[in-house]
């Protein structure tokens, strides 16, 4: 079945307003997600230890990462296909911020025993778990970039809708 220029738009939006509700939740999940533990802050949820301990999963997940690629792959080369490419790179980009800056409280928080065992009175997340685990985000990370590299080059290919106009030489005579 071959699909139109209007219906592969409509098709890339739906996928990248599916990748953004994925990123938004995952963000709302990190940042708003207090229960009612006092102990319940940002550097917890990060890490996977809270009551709320869903952005992780939620983030670092096949779904965000693929579907901005699929709908640049789908995005026609008519003017709403350069927007849904665009649209698709901005993606990307918030991904791959809230990506680090979600790996690097994670990290935070198991690099630091000390303050684990003072205030939770045993280490949930010891060092080399939080080594494994930065790894793991660091490979969705680079997964997240590498679809921003590809729909950057398959960007390069962009032209007008217009044709070019031919260069004529002179009547020779």
């Amino acid at each position: 079945m071959k699909l139109g220029s209007r219906q592969r738009t409509v098709i890339a939006a739906a996928l990248l307003a599916c990748a953004l509700v994925f990123i938004g939740v995952a963000l709302s999940q990190w940042l708003f997600g207090a229960g009612l533990d006092p102990r319940d802050d940002t550097i917890r949820r990060a890490a996977g230890i809270a009551f709320t301990d869903e952005a992780r999963s939620t983030l670092f997940s096949v779904v965000p990462v693929a579907l901005p690629a699929m709908a640049a792959f789908l995005a026609p080369d008519t003017r709403p296909g350069r927007v849904t490419v665009r649209v698709t790179r901005l993606v990307y980009v918030c991904y791959i911020v809230i990506g680090v800056l979600l790996a690097l409280s994670a990290a935070r928080y198991g690099f630091d025993d000390a303050r684990q065992l003072a205030e939770e009175g045993q280490v949930f997340i010891d060092t080399r778990a939080a080594v494994e685990r930065l790894l793991l985000d660091a490979v969705w990370l680079t997964l997240a970039g590498i679809g921003l590299v590809f729909v950057r080059w398959n960007g390069t290919r962009e032209r007008s809708s217009t044709p070019e106009p031919v260069k004529q030489s002179p009547p020779q005579a």
